[in-house]
């Protein structure tokens, strides 16, 4: 077996009145995108984007909407590198079979 690492961003998400929403994406974007959905799916004065997600003004969304409970509210993007095992599927010193 060999080992490689891969990138995956979770997105940890709660109020504190249903259950925390957990998520995980394969590109930062993707991350960011997801947390830019939930704060403007919680909030009537924000509405939906199209297009390209900006990270700072996420944050800055996600911040205000915290801000207004912190005691339940909180919200987290965090990158992670997995290690994953990469099976060898052919012995280098035979040659494949035509």
């Amino acid at each position: 077996m060999t080992y490689d690492a891969v990138s995956a961003y979770t997105v940890l998400f709660g109020d504190g009145e249903s259950p925390a929403t957990v998520s995980v994406h394969g590109s930062a974007e993707d991350a960011w995108g997801a947390l830019d959905v939930l704060v403007r799916g919680r909030s009537r004065r924000w509405r939906a984007r199209t297009g390209t997600v900006d990270q700072e003004r996420v944050t800055e969304l996600a911040e205000r909407w915290r801000r207004t409970d912190p005691e339940r509210r909180y919200w987290q993007v965090a990158p992670h590198r997995l290690r994953v095992t990469m099976p060898a599927i052919a012995d280098r010193g035979q040659p494949r079979p035509a």
